[in-house]
């Protein structure tokens, strides 16, 4: 706790604010207060988010392994394995010198355009994220039941049904979502990595004649032809996926006033989040590069979804729906990560409006 009232010259912030300015409080404030004060703001959130909580919440966002499950048409679609290994490398790039290291406040919803967009996409980040959880979910049941053919309104309807549950999770108090977060990053972590080895392990390309692993020249150098476009232009939309997939690494800006030390947890939170995203994103698009048997049957499936067709490509049934219960896991804990970011977003916009 401060044991006096700072100016605000001696808070690390840039403040609009005369330097002189002292503040006026009503009761003794935190070095987390004293710097959102020199802002001109009053705390209206609890600061119960960490590091390691943020980092949670955006690695939930980021879910990698939905992510890519849910994208994969269009990462091997566009430009087949190349877009896959050299697409990862070259958007991660692009990604890696547009990170922001800052926080944010409800200032920087004052943009106007900018706080704007950023309401719409994360309003639609959850609802994406849980229709392709929901068409995952109706795979796997198609699977089990070749016989069931998944219709467009129980995916929608199951979309709703998953919505209305993370909403009330959403609602809880704010040490508990940090620490559901925690949790549900703590098994997505676990679950790429089970995912990484287990695909290599399983494969059955073998029982099917081919070798184990595709040749690298094929993997590196054979572009499917999925575009009319020239291989550079396909190539060029294959990063469309890897954005999807990595737009989760800036949610603890939008968590940055209920996170505790925030001028220095969230930036690194993101940084970590960026990095840990990016190599193991690159292993898990270079083990279905390596091993993937049939593009065009992949894409086609009348599965409707290219990822649990492709597990059944190169492993067996068991197996293909071990991946894809894990697979549905994860993606859950991202929705609700998508939905506590969204919530905070929405807030922050709600009392710029009221001030």
């Amino acid at each position: 706790m401060s044991g006096r009232q700072e100016a605000v010259a001696e808070a690390p912030v840039t403040s609009v604010l005369a330097s002189d300015d002292v503040p006026v409080y009503d009761r003794k404030y935190d070095a987390d207060e004293e710097a959102l004060a020199a802002l001109g703001y009053k705390a209206e959130f609890k600061r119960e988010f960490s590091l390691w909580t943020s980092f949670c919440v955006s690695f939930a966002v980021l879910g990698l392994l939905p992510s890519f499950a849910s994208t994969l048409y269009y990462g091997m679609g566009y430009a087949g394995t190349p877009g896959m290994t050299w697409g990862w490398i070259v958007a991660m790039i692009f990604i890696h010198f547009l990170k922001r290291a800052k926080f944010t406040t409800a200032a920087e919803l004052k943009v106007g355009i900018t706080g704007w967009s950023n309401w719409l996409v994360q309003v639609t980040g959850a609802p994406s994220v849980n229709y392709g959880m929901a068409s995952m979910m109706l795979a796997a049941a198609s699977i089990q039941n070749p016989a069931y053919v998944p219709q467009n309104y129980q995916v929608f309807l199951l979309t709703a049904l998953i919505m209305l549950i993370q909403s009330c999770i959403s609602s809880m108090p704010t040490g508990w979502i940090a620490n559901f977060n925690s949790y549900g990053s703590s098994f997505n972590i676990a679950a790429l990595i089970v995912v990484i080895i287990m695909i290599p392990a399983a494969t059955t390309r073998e029982d099917q004649g081919l070798p184990r692993f595709t040749p690298s020249s094929v993997v590196w150098g054979s572009f499917y032809e999925g575009t009319n476009f020239p291989n550079g232009v396909s190539l060029l939309m294959s990063f469309v996926a890897v954005f999807w997939t990595m737009s989760g690494y800036d949610a603890p800006f939008h968590l940055s006033e209920e996170c505790s030390n925030a001028n220095i947890a969230s930036p690194r939170a993101i940084v970590l989040t960026s990095a840990v995203g990016g190599i193991f994103g690159w292993f898990l698009q270079l083990v279905v590069a390596y091993t993937v048997v049939d593009i065009d049957a992949a894409l086609g499936s009348d599965l409707g979804q290219p990822f649990a067709a492709y597990l059944l490509q190169v492993s067996s049934q068991k197996v293909t729906l071990a991946i894809l219960a894990l697979t549905i896991i994860c993606a859950f804990s991202m929705g609700q990560g998508c939905m506590v970011s969204r919530h905070v977003v929405h807030q922050g916009i709600e009392i710029t409006l009221n001030n």
